[in-house]
């Protein structure tokens, strides 16, 4: 069996030992490829992606680190954490417009913890959609699987996560969280101000045309136009962009 050394160590690994990438490059399975979070798929990704990914949980476990941990313990309200998925895997910092993806590793059962992470900024969470899969369980009965995909902007690495939840009701107490931090409206009683907000999107981009065939070529108009657009369907994330900047620009 041929063996090769792995791109990222540089270990002569044999075939059981290997993890090939979608660009023909192998990694160790042994220490490389444990440095990357579970959820994140090695088949598909190339070398470049799986450095950004290791780099991507090295800072992210910091940040969990220094940012998180020390909230888990505050009693301020305005502080909390919020968690979702199965175990608590995702964690919600709306005071430092954060998220948390955490793994937890065991050295033996459940001694020897360790957790690493992979920290977003909420403004750049733009996909949360339930998926669900049946699956048979160890006596052949058919059994649902829940999921809430959610996708990330920004961010080379891990960002797209299929994240376990334990029901559809799971899912829609993630959404309605979601829908409420970014201020978006899904209900009949407020579809007004929704129209609001599309007409104003509509404005700002007709604006924006009317510029390109006059001849202006107005870029400011045409930033406001995308900007309204994606107010319109994501909400205003100003708030959380900033707050997400500042935190982040504390970890060491």
């Amino acid at each position: 069996m041929a063996k090769h050394n792995c791109a990222l160590c540089g270990a002569e690994i044999g075939l059981l030992a290997q993890q090939q990438l979608a660009d023909k490059t192998y990694i160790c399975r042994k220490v490389c490829a444990k440095k990357c979070m579970k959820l994140f798929d090695l088949v598909p990704a190339t070398l470049d992606q799986v450095k950004a990914h290791i780099e991507q949980v090295e800072f992210g476990t910091k940040a969990w680190e220094q940012i998180f941990v020390p909230l888990l313990k505050t009693k301020n309200k305005e502080e909390k954490i919020k968690d979702f998925g199965q175990y608590g895997a995702l964690r919600v910092s709306p005071s430092t417009g954060l998220v948390a993806l955490i793994q937890n590793d065991y050295k033996f059962f459940i001694f020897g913890k360790t957790t690493k992470a992979c920290v977003y900024r909420l403004a750049d969470l733009y996909t949360y959609e339930y998926e669900s899969e049946v699956a048979k369980d160890s006596e052949g009965k058919e059994t649902t699987k829940h999921f809430c995909y959610l996708g990330f902007r920004n961010v080379y690495g891990l960002s797209e996560i299929r994240l376990p939840v334990s029901s559809i009701a799971a899912f829609n107490d993630m959404e309605k969280y979601f829908d409420t931090q970014f201020g978006i409206q899904k209900t009949l009683r407020n579809s007004l101000n929704n129209a609001k907000r599309q007409i104003n999107a509509v404005k700002n981009v007709a604006g924006a045309v009317k510029s390109i065939v006059s001849g202006e070529n107005d870029v400011e108009k045409g930033a406001a136009a995308i900007d309204a657009l994606e107010a319109n369907s994501y909400g205003d994330r100003t708030e959380w962009i900033r707050k997400a900047d500042e935190a982040l620009a504390k970890v060491k």
